[in-house]
Parts: C-alpha cells; sequence; structure tokens
C-alpha cells in the first residue's frame, strides 16, 4: 500500500510541476510562430477532451482549424475588454511517455493569424496565465477520469469475483448430490449382491438378471466416482482462482485508494 500512496504523491507533485505556462512556440504550415505553453502530465486525447470540457463551461464551443482546436470571442481574464479567437494545439511528446504539450495562439477576432508575423507580447502573456488557470481544472478533470477508469476495472474484479464464487456454491452442490449418488449406489450394490447370492441355486436367467444388475451398479459407481473427482478438481481449480483474483481485487482497490489519495478525497 505504502508504494501505491508513495506514487501517488509523485504524481500530484509531478502534475504541479510540469503544470506551469511558458511562453514559446508552436509549427503553424511548417513554420513556428509564438504560443503560450504548457507541458501537461497526461496523454493527448485526455488534454483536449478537458480544454473542451473546461472551455464548455465558461459557455464556448470548439471547432477545428487546420489542425488547431478553435474557440471563438473569448476574453483572456476578467479584465480583458477585447474579445480573442483562441487557437489551441494538443501535441504529444516523442521522448515522454503521457506527456502533452498545449499551446495557445490568441488572435484577434476574426484574424488571419497563420499569416501573421508578429505576435502581441501583452496577449501571450494573458494566455500564459489562461494556460495557468486551466492547469487546475485539468488535474481535477484526469484524476476524474482516473477514478472512473480505476472503478471500472475494480468493478469487474469483482464481477468476475461474483461468478467464481457463484460457481463454487454450484461444484460444492454437485459434489454433494454426486456423494449421495455414491452412496446410493453402494447400496444398492449390496443388496443386488444380496439378491445374487440368494438365486444361486435358480435358473441360469434368473442369475444372469441379477448378474447384469450387480454389473450395471458397478459401471454405475465407476462413472459416478469419476464425475466426483473431476467435480473436486474444479473445484480446487476454482479456489485457486478465487485466490487469484481476490489478489487482483486488492490490487484493483489500491490503485483506487492511491487515486484517491492524490485528489484528497478520502
Amino acid at each position: 500500500m505504502k508504494p501505491l500512496l508513495f506514487l501517488g504523491a509523485s504524481i500530484f507533485c509531478t502534475a504541479r510541476l510540469f503544470a506551469q505556462a511558458y511562453i514559446g512556440e508552436t509549427e503553424v504550415r511548417s513554420t513556428k510562430q509564438a504560443a503560450a505553453a504548457i507541458r501537461l502530465p497526461y496523454d493527448n486525447d485526455p488534454v483536449e477532451d478537458g480544454l473542451k470540457q473546461y472551455m464548455m463551461t465558461k459557455g464556448f464551443k470548439s471547432t477545428g482549424v487546420s489542425g488547431f482546436i478553435l474557440f471563438r470571442s473569448v476574453p483572456l481574464d476578467g479584465m480583458d475588454t477585447t474579445l480573442n479567437d483562441l487557437y489551441f494545439k494538443a501535441v504529444a511528446s516523442r521522448k515522454e511517455k503521457g506527456m502533452t504539450v498545449l499551446s495557445l495562439i490568441p488572435a484577434k477576432r476574426n484574424e488571419e493569424f497563420m499569416a501573421r508575423t508578429l505576435a502581441d507580447s501583452a496577449k501571450l502573456e494573458k494566455a500564459r496565465l489562461f494556460l495557468d488557470s486551466l492547469a487546475p481544472f485539468m488535474t481535477s478533470y484526469n484524476t476524474r477520469l482516473q477514478l472512473s477508469s480505476q472503478q471500472e476495472v475494480l468493478g469487474k474484479a469483482q464481477k468476475k469475483m461474483n461468478s467464481l464464487r457463484s460457481d463454487s456454491s454450484d461444484l460444492q452442490r454437485k459434489i454433494r448430490n454426486l456423494q449421495s449418488d455414491l452412496d446410493q449406489n453402494q447400496k444398492d450394490q449390496v443388496k443386488a449382491a444380496s439378491d445374487l447370492q440368494t438365486s444361486i441355486n435358480a435358473d441360469d436367467d434368473t442369475k444372469k438378471k441379477y448378474q447384469k444388475r450387480v454389473n450395471k451398479y458397478l459401471d454405475e459407481e465407476a462413472s459416478l466416482q469419476k464425475k466426483l473427482r473431476r467435480a473436486k478438481q474444479d473445484l480446487e481449480d476454482n479456489k485457486n482462482e478465487m485466490e487469484k483474483q481476490q489478489e487482483e481485487i486488492n490490487k484493483q482497490q489500491q490503485g483506487l485508494n492511491a487515486v484517491r489519495t492524490r485528489n484528497g478525497t478520502i
């Protein structure tokens, strides 16, 4: 449990370390343009989805333009009296797995920003602060995704365990029934053997009839013993599977607790 909690705390610290925006560059039609950027320790798709969710809470919808996610007529802060077209691009890091750089180019409304050569430094600074304000939401959003995913995995593991327990109950009942049938077979064999003994002086047809009955019970006994051995082995295999599944449940529960701890929910 301690290593998982340590891992959770480490990831949380890493998120805070990387979630600090800066002024950099992003590629626009094979050229470089100044942009605000932030490194986020999440995969590309969750970053894009989180961005859209964040902007949607503020009442803005996205459109796609030349590889960018565009939001039109957005103020960069509460003091911004002009509205801006915000061009976002999320690029997954090739060197660091699970790391995405989210860039933001702020432009005037309806400006053809791809053709411009100079960037507005004041707007870039506001864009940098805008990304900083986005970072906590991204952390919360991705934590919710991780919680949902971990809970789903845990739920599946528990569902499999319930199925194994049901199978165990069925096998135990099957073993009891087979043992009962085997006990009855033993009694039937004793009676059939006694009937055969008492018919020792009877005619051949009568003796054959009783001998046939004895043979029938002997064959049934062999079949029942075979089924009983198989059922007991299945029960043993089921027990081993349940032990493994319990280990998996414990592992997934620890993972869930780590995510909750990282988010401060427990």
